[in-house]
């Protein structure tokens, strides 16, 4: 069964920290993603408190697929968190475990998201305050095939909008972090499509994202430049696809 769109929202988002408006300094969390090896059986995350105040903050988790070029989060029993519900005192910090609870060890890699929030006091509840912190922490575990670094097929079609998609498909059994995407046209200067986080193509999947409301900037080819994991790569496009 698939999760609130509340919760479903914070995935398509695919920043690895999001936030909605604060009142004032509160919730940290820490690392914003985390690899487990196969053999590791547990991990955590710190959740630091840097307001005045005490606050109370809910661990949740949530296995992280991709259907349809698509992300899912569903909930799991395989992977949880311990404790679950945390009050913090200010200035204090409190260590969260991450334990996998199934035996089975998958094949390739397996993604989850850690969603973290920033629960409202009571009385700010009653004063109808309830602006408070979101963090979305990706987590991925190691699977027993041997590693297949992201090998990605990439795509760019129009849709009904006459907006550009970019489509993209991991033939590799680990994900796949594309950030900083630009273009530029065979004929024409550099276009900055987005300057930040992408998003992920978990191993073995596909996603797609609308990149620019004109496709028409595509139709003559370019190259198409982006980073993934880390590492800036170059891809020539020769035009839309049909």
């Amino acid at each position: 069964m698939r999760v609130s769109h509340v919760v479903k929202s914070v995935l398509l988002s695919l920043a690895t920290i999001t936030a909605t408006p604060i009142m004032a300094a509160g919730l940290q969390v820490t690392p914003i993603m985390l690899e487990i090896g196969k053999s590791q059986p547990s991990d955590g995350l710190w959740l630091t408190n840097t307001g005045n105040n005490p606050l109370h903050a809910q661990v949740r988790v949530f296995e992280w697929t991709q259907q349809n070029n698509k992300d899912v989060l569903q909930k799991t029993q395989s992977f949880v968190a311990s404790p679950p519900l945390i009050q913090i005192e200010a200035g204090q910090k409190q260590f969260v475990r991450l334990v996998r609870t199934g035996q089975q060890q998958n094949q390739h890699e397996t993604a989850y998201r850690i969603v973290v929030d920033e629960l409202p006091l009571e009385s700010e509840t009653r004063k109808g305050i309830t602006f408070v912190l979101r963090y979305s922490v990706p987590v991925f575990i190691q699977g027993s095939q041997e590693k297949q670094e992201a090998a990605l097929n990439w795509k760019i079609t129009s849709n009904n909008s006459k907006a550009a998609v970019l489509s993209v498909t991991n033939t590799g059994n680990t994900r796949a972090q594309l950030s900083d995407l630009s273009f530029t046209p065979a004929k024409g200067k550099k276009v900055s499509l987005n300057k930040g986080l992408v998003g992920y193509v978990l191993g073995n999947n596909s996603m797609e994202w609308v990149i620019s409301p004109k496709a028409q900037l595509f139709a003559a080819g370019g190259t198409l430049n982006v980073v993934v994991n880390g590492k800036l790569q170059t891809i020539s496009i020769n035009g839309l696809n049909r």
